[in-house]
């Protein structure tokens, strides 16, 4: 299902993960980037000189609420060297 928006197929495998990505009541948990890879916060770090923490982000290669595949490796390595050149 290709689209004009990165990542615009993460959240059409069930309903929680389409309403973790579009949620604007908190912080995003869940989050795409610009080069389409879909993203899970795991933790802050606080970083010298700066007044916020900086959040530290994995791919996610499952959805955690249904568990179909999202993503591999392959496809996230392929987006992020594709974004890079």
């Amino acid at each position: 299902m290709p689209t004009d928006k990165p990542g615009a197929e993460f959240g059409s495998c069930c309903e929680r993960l389409k309403d973790a990505l579009t949620n604007e009541d908190f912080e995003p948990l869940f989050a795409v980037d610009e080069a389409g890879v879909l993203y899970m916060s795991v933790g802050l770090i606080d970083a010298e000189g700066e007044d916020e923490a900086n959040m530290v982000d994995h791919p996610v290669y499952f959805c955690p609420f249904c568990g179909t595949k999202l993503q591999t490796e392959e496809e996230v390595e392929a987006k992020l060297n594709a974004e890079a050149a």
